[in-house]
């Protein structure tokens, strides 16, 4: 019995270090922040307001029109919107392969800031009838 509870109160001192840690950081309380990205790179997870964060993700362009665009993201296939933002590339056509940094415009809307072509749209192919030579 008294064995148990030298575990149990061992591990319960184990649990509140970590969480003491875990609130003040590895750098301690008024260390530099614990976020692996670079100062000013995005994807600031540590940012308190949601539309100054920034994120970057590749995918394919479904859809493009006037300042709008949906692509679907390489990592799960899901189409997001973006509005486009006056820094961002207007010229892109449905089929490139793209990279968006975009910012959050409320619960659902995002808005590119910076639009980079990683590949050109691939020309369609034609139908083996119309490659075969007339007679």
């Amino acid at each position: 019995m008294k064995r148990n509870q030298v575990l149990w109160l061992a591990a319960a001192a184990f649990g509140v270090a970590v969480l003491s840690s875990a609130e003040t950081g590895p750098n301690g309380a008024n260390g530099p922040s614990p976020n692996p990205n670079a100062a000013g790179a995005g994807n600031d997870a540590f940012v308190s307001d949601a539309s100054q964060r920034t994120f970057t993700v590749t995918g394919t362009v479904v859809r493009e029109s006037k300042g709008q665009m949906i692509v679907r993201i390489d990592d799960h296939g899901h189409h997001i919107p973006f509005m486009l933002g006056a820094g961002a590339e207007k010229d892109v056509r449905a089929g490139s392969h793209v990279s968006v940094t975009y910012h959050p415009t409320g619960a659902t809307g995002q808005t590119a800031d910076q639009v980079q072509v990683l590949e050109a749209p691939r020309p369609a192919h034609r139908h083996a009838a119309e490659k075969a030579p007339r007679p």
